[in-house]
Parts: structure tokens; sequence; C-alpha cells
């Protein structure tokens, strides 16, 4: 949530992710409030860093050059309804013109220097000197170029623009032999063409439109992402990448036990492919498109710890040609202790609380505050490397995996359900073991998108039963949209009937009256605007008691209340969009 006002984008791509069905089962909520975290936010528990802009993200595509606009939809805040005599017209509010504009923070120092140097082995440059940061063009061994400084984060900048880190350059032009191909390395021959029906592969999106999040008024364009496919003749595939701190393994999860024998035989092995970054994996006879598409897009969801996986995908006949957000090992492996360190960090705080609703609720507080919320694809927008860092920007796929990987840490059963909103954009979520059985948990639309620049998390979608969002606010579950039109079941979540580890039952905010529920509000105003704080959130039992809270009669009244306890208050307003299946009541407070 570290976002700077009315900064935020629109959109997020949906992913489905596999549940982990473990034989522990978790501690009761409601069991566990003595020792619950504060309902006030948690502090970001990663360091802070200077924010940048947004790297090339993943996306699983399934046509490289294809772009899609989509209408995001928000749960766009009310104004004020105009009966009153004294109410002027409330207009929606843009970024104030007059503050002072404050430069950020440098985020590397450069020392001039010029010369000639050579590429020692094959790499790309980058358009900033970060480790992650967008790759602009392919390096081959031997090739010269000419450096105009150094900076202090170990990149050399390029005259034409870009930057190599120094451990691939050198003064001394290195000896470059000619590679021979053998018969010993089928995985990096190139498929035959005649692979593909009329010389025309199926390439391209395999995670369909971009998504909403509450409260978003903007119309974007969404393209596809800069991800690169891998070339054979780079000559990085080899040994397998593992991760010592991940140790889940696929035939444990919820989504891989619903494959068949052959699919779960492509699974592993489109796993296998990504950890040696070899591109080129052989379909199974008989074996449709959709199905690889299918596959591809659930080892993406359902395993977070292949962080460097591309989400862009060419499917023939015979053949499926994978992509990666990166093939530098040395990079990944830098990554990965990043990735390590943050994730250590967050589990030692969750570890303060035994119940698992504290620790989901740990996880949950950290995610939001330190992510920005964005519609781009690119770079590890979609990835546990920006959710668990705060370095980058994320899409919902992103808010999933980072809590798919750190229950799956924690030993909570966790897994990531794509679906779309009420307009068709794909989203994704959680399904979680909590308590006494599963919950859908929406880490994205926590993390509110809002006009006055306040950061803030909300709990309308932490641990809700199916019956409060299916065909509500959430659609298509466990299906992904594609761009051609096609609607492809990736697998059907286990179904989530519970309701007791709800967040407002565990804080004990719900109500049954309206009499008790307007009580609890007005208190809530008066903390909330004493606080000079923004959100006055309840849940009530009854959806006659919901709409009536919500109503254009009550709106005014408690519009005159806020106004009346502090002549700070400028406006309320309600939000219903994404409300109305939870029955949470939510009034946001504006200030002059």
């Amino acid at each position: 949530m570290n976002r700077k006002r009315n900064s935020r984008l629109s959109g997020v791509i949906a992913l489905s992710m596999a549940l982990s069905v473990l034989a522990a089962g978790c501690e009761s909520a409601n069991g566990d409030n003595n020792e619950l975290p504060p309902m006030e936010e948690l502090p970001v528990l990663t360091e802070e860093t200077t924010e940048t802009e947004p790297t090339d993200a993943v996306e699983i595509t399934e046509t490289t050059t294809e772009t899609t606009t989509e209408a995001t939809t928000t749960t766009e805040s009310e104004t004020e309804p105009e009966t009153e005599a004294t109410t002027t017209e409330e207009t929606e509010e843009t970024e104030e013109t007059t503050t002072a504009y404050i430069a950020p923070a440098a985020e590397w120092s450069e020392t001039k220097l010029s010369g000639t140097m050579y590429v020692t082995e094959d790499c790309y440059s980058r358009e900033k000197a970060l480790i992650g940061a967008t790759t602009i063009s392919r390096r081959y061994t031997g090739d010269a170029v000419e450096v105009v400084a150094i900076t202090d984060t170990g990149y050399y900048k390029l005259a034409e623009g870009g930057f190599i880190h120094s451990d691939y350059l050198s003064d001394t032009k290195p000896v470059v032999t000619e590679a021979t191909t053998t018969a010993t390395t089928p995985a990096q021959t190139e498929p035959d063409p005649e692979d593909y029906p009329d010389d025309s592969p199926d390439e391209g999106f395999v995670t369909g439109a971009v998504a909403t999040e509450p409260e978003q008024d903007e119309t974007t364009a969404r393209t596809t992402g800069s991800v690169e496919f891998y070339d054979p003749a780079f000559g990085n595939a080899g040994a397998a990448i593992e991760t010592a701190s991940y140790s889940k393994s696929p035939d444990s999860k919820y989504a891989f036990k619903q494959l068949s024998a052959e699919e779960q035989e492509l699974y592993k092995t489109i796993m296998s492919n990504v950890k040696t970054l070899n591109p080129t994996v052989e379909i199974p006879s008989g074996m449709s498109k959709s199905q690889v598409t299918k596959i591809y897009a659930m080892v993406y969801d359902s395993e977070p710890e292949l962080f460097w996986m591309g989400g862009n995908i060419s499917v023939g006949n015979t053949f499926l040609t994978i992509s990666f957000n990166t093939t530098d090992r040395k990079e990944i492996a830098s990554m990965q202790k990043e990735i390590d360190s943050a994730a250590s960090k967050i589990l030692s705080n969750a570890n303060g609380y035994s119940g698992t609703f504290s620790k989901l609720k740990v996880f949950y507080d950290t995610i939001v505050l330190q992510s920005e919320f964005s519609k781009s694809e690119s770079g590890y927008n979609c990835s546990i490397y920006n959710g668990l860092t705060g370095k980058g920007e994320l899409q919902c796929a992103g808010y999933a995996k980072t809590m798919q990987y750190l229950c799956d840490l924690a030993g909570i059963d966790c897994c990531v359900v794509r679906g779309s909103d009420s307009e068709d954009h794909t989203h994704a979520w959680n399904v979680v073991y909590c308590d006494n059985g599963y919950y859908n948990l929406d880490t994205t639309w926590g993390d509110p998108i809002n006009s006055y620049g306040s950061d803030y998390i909300q709990y309308e979608f932490f641990l809700v039963p199916d019956a409060w969002i299916h065909n509500i606010t959430h659609f298509h579950v466990g299906n992904m949209l594609r761009s051609n039109g096609e609607e492809l079941n990736l697998y059907t979540p286990p179904a989530c009937t519970k309701s007791s580890a709800n967040y407002f039952n565990a804080y004990k905010k719900v109500y049954d009256s309206k009499e008790s529920a307007e009580a609890a509000l007005y208190a809530e105003f008066d903390k909330q605007i004493a606080a000079g704080k923004n959100v006055v959130e309840l849940r009530v039992s009854d959806k006659s008691i919901y709409d009536s809270m919500m109503s254009d009669d009550a709106f005014r009244a408690y519009q005159k209340y806020a106004k009346g306890k502090s002549s700070n208050v400028d406006r309320i307003r309600r939000q219903s969009q994404y409300t109305k299946g939870v029955y949470v009541v939510h009034y946001d407070v504006d200030y002059n």
C-alpha cells in the first residue's frame, strides 16, 4: 500500500493456485481471540526502499502481440445525495496542485568514466541499475560496449543507455568459441516448424484480461509485457535451481490432485524445465492445446517459488515453448536471498501468535501495507519477489501468490483461485483452511484505492464463505477467462461453507439489529474522526439492516453527524458495490 495520492492503477490478472491439504488442522480463530493481532495496521516488516517504476512482469500469455482494452470496474465511493439545502454538490477529488514537489531519493549514485568494455557472457542490459529491473536488449559474449559511468550498485552505465552488471563486463575481450549442437542436447533444439498447424503456433496469454480492485475509477488498456522467450542458444539450461527454503511438493497440493496422471506428468515436466531454464517441453500425444495451456497456468499459479517463470507460452502440436523473466542464475540466487530474508521476518512476526487466524492476519496486513497495486503485468508484478520485498508493484496474482508462499512455509493449507469480477475482468484470490473449514481470503481487495491518499486495510473479504461472494462479487470461480472468449476450468476449489472465523466475528464487530449497529457505527465515527482516520466499518447479520444503513436517508444522517464532530471533516463516502454480499457497512471519511 506504499502509494502516492491518486497514483493507483486498476486491473489484475487472475491466477489459480493449488491448495496444500496437510494433516495438521488450523486452530480455532475464536479460541485465539485473546492473542489476536491488533485491529490497527501492522508495521511494514521489510526495510524501506526507494520507490521504483514498475518492472516488467510475469504474465502467462497466449499471444505475445495481442493487446486488449478493459474498462476497469471499481468500487467508486458515492457522494452525498443532493437533497439538503445546505449541502453543495460534491465533486470527484483531484490531486492538489499546490503541493510542493519533493524529488524522490536517488536509487543509486554514479561515478563518471569512459572506455570500451567487453561482455564476458551472454546477458541483458537493463533500464535501471538494479537487480530485477526491466531488460532492454540481449548482449552476447564478446560484444563491445561503450561505458560512461559506474554505479554504487555494481552496474556500468552504457553510452547508448541502459546498464550492465560488472559481473558481465571486462576490459579484456574474451575468447569466443563456436558452440556446437550435438545429439546429447535435444532439449535445446528448436521445435520443427512443421509441429505447428499452418506454421502458426498458438501463442499468447494464459492469464486473460486484467481485473479490478475496490474503489477504482480508471479505464485502462492492457498490453502484453516485455517478457522474452528463452533463446536456446543462450546455453543456460543445466542443473536444476532448487529453493532450499521451500520444500512443498506438488503431490501434496489440492489442485495438482485434481489432474489426471498424464496431466500431472506434464505439470512436473514443466516444473523441471523452469528449474533447469529449459524452454522446450514435449507435449504428450493426444493432449489438446487447451489442456497444455491449463497445465501451464496451474504450474504458474500453484508454484509461487518459481518466481522467474515467465507468463508467455507458445503451444504447437508437439512442443510447448515457455518463457522466463530472467535466465541469469546469479540474479535468481540474489533475488532468492532477498525473498528468504523478507519471508523470515514476516514468519517470525506471525510465529508470535499460535492460532492460524492470527498468522493469516499478520501475512495479510503485511502484504497489503507494503504493496502498491498496479494493473501492469511487467517484471515481477505477479510474483512473490515484489510481494515479499515490497520493491515493486503487484497485480492480484502477486498478492495471491505471496499469501500462498507464506502459508506454504507456515504449514497452512492455501491455494489461489482464479475467476473474475462482475464485468469479467479476471481476478485471483486465495482459499485457506482455518479454524473449522475452508474460507475465501482476498488480499488484493484488502488493499484499497482511494482519492484521499490514506493507507488502510479493508477486511470485507478476510475469511468469508462462498455464499457471501460467489456470483455476487466473484464470478467464474476456478475458471480461466481467455482473451479469445474461451473459458477453461482449471479445477474446482474446496467449498467454503463456514463463517465463524470471519474477521468481523473474530473481533466481535457483527450486529444483529439496526439499533445496536447504528450505536456502534456512531461510536466508530467518534473514534476514527478523533484520530484523523478514514475508515468506519462493521458487519450486520441481515440484508434488511444492511440496506437500511446504506440507504440515502441513513447516508445523510451519518454525514451530518460526521461533519458535526469536526470542522475538518469534508464529507463521507459509502462503499456499496463490493460490500453488498458480505453485509459490511462501510463509510470513508474525507477531511479538508
